[in-house]
């Protein structure tokens, strides 16, 4: 595995390659950095070149100042000047929960590079009032105990009651991994996800295949608000984890990895 990096809008942001193959590009969510990827190129990289970003603000990816153009569409915009440098013609990027709401923002700016793109644990509805409600309050505790106890004490709310149950371990193990956040880059985050708009309409008019993994016990993305997307694009691919909340490539692994790789073969047959 090779770590690059180059300079986007004077901020340095960084990347690891690896394999060989049709380019997939893996987008870690809030709260995460390319490392929650580990297991999932493993799985790909004998078929496939796969690219895992840090985002900007995020582990290996730094960011100078944040400003007031900081948005969803910003970090997509970030991940086509990435492939530019790469001089990739062509990918299939997957996005895990923020990482989708940069996926779908960059579907709707540069659809012409995309052979298909998914959303792992994520939704292209726009945050409900009580999901407004609840960022800002934790804007507020990011800035009154720091983004490392946030992190921490949300953690576990992102696995499935099964997995707290019987698999309580790869929770701490999870939390153990957490990388370093400026407190500014959580609520950075955080405003950027508040602010974004509907793009339900990218699903329904999209000509690019489109996967969907969810959980069935993903509190933070509910299986009954996102199956109804799974039916807006022309071709979608639908893959329901069971006894899984919002972390599927950490709580179900191998039938994680496998839905991105069946999904990965039909888009690249």
């Amino acid at each position: 595995m090779e770590t690059r990096s180059f300079e986007f809008d004077k901020h340095q942001m960084c990347y690891t390659k690896t394999g060989a193959g049709p380019a997939v590009i893996l987008l870690h969510g809030f709260g995460e950095d390319h490392r929650i990827f580990n297991s999932t190129v493993s799985a790909l990289e004998k078929n496939y070149t796969v690219y895992t970003p840090d985002l900007l603000g995020t582990g290996i990816s730094s960011i100078n100042t944040f400003s007031s153009n900081f948005s969803i569409e910003y970090l997509a915009d970030s991940i086509a000047a990435f492939i530019e440098n790469e001089k990739i013609e062509n990918c299939t990027l997957l996005g895990h929960s923020m990482g989708g709401y940069v996926t779908l923002a960059f579907a709707k700016k540069y659809p012409q590079v995309l052979k298909g793109f998914g959303l792992l644990h994520s939704t292209a509805l726009p945050d409900t009032p009580i999901k407004i409600e609840n960022r800002t309050r934790g804007i507020s505790f990011i800035q009154k105990f720091g983004a490392t106890t946030f992190l921490e004490t949300t953690a576990p709310n992102l696995f499935g009651t099964y997995t707290q149950k019987n698999h309580p371990q790869l929770i701490t193990e999870f939390i153990q991994s957490i990388p370093a956040f400026s407190n500014e880059a959580l609520t950075f985050y955080y405003q950027a996800m508040m602010a974004r708009p509907d793009l339900t309409s990218v699903l329904e008019t999209t000509s690019s295949p489109v996967l969907f993994i969810l959980g069935d016990q993903d509190m933070p993305v509910a299986l009954e608000d996102t199956l109804p997307q799974t039916k807006m694009p022309k071709t979608a691919y639908l893959y329901v984890l069971e006894n899984c909340g919002h972390m599927g490539m950490l709580e179900q692994p191998t039938n994680f990895n496998n839905a991105v790789l069946d999904f990965l073969d039909k888009v690249n047959a």
